[in-house]
């Protein structure tokens, strides 16, 4: 993150956390470049990470992205390209 606003970097970090925090495994556990569903989140919990996303980034999101985008890592990547410039955490 640079001058606070939000990058991939704190994207992948916010989504860690959340998969960590609904899952109830350690984020140590979380490696970003694997496919979510070998960290046993279904389709409910993926839409749920994805509303708290878009609650989270101010912007609206398809329910499906984690299917477009399955690793942690490709999401932050592709969200932070659908950002505007300067974007900051409401």
């Amino acid at each position: 993150m640079r001058d606070g606003t939000i990058d991939a970097s704190m994207i992948e970090s916010w989504c860690v956390n959340n998969v960590a925090r609904i899952l109830k495994i350690p984020k140590s556990e979380i490696d970003p470049k694997l496919e979510v569903d070998r960290f046993g989140l279904d389709s409910a919990t993926a839409v749920a990470l994805i509303m708290e996303l878009e609650e989270w980034l101010g912007i609206e999101l398809a329910p499906e992205l984690l299917f477009e985008y399955p690793t942690l890592a490709d999401l932050s990547q592709h969200l932070a390209t659908l950002l505007p410039p300067g974007q900051r955490v409401a």
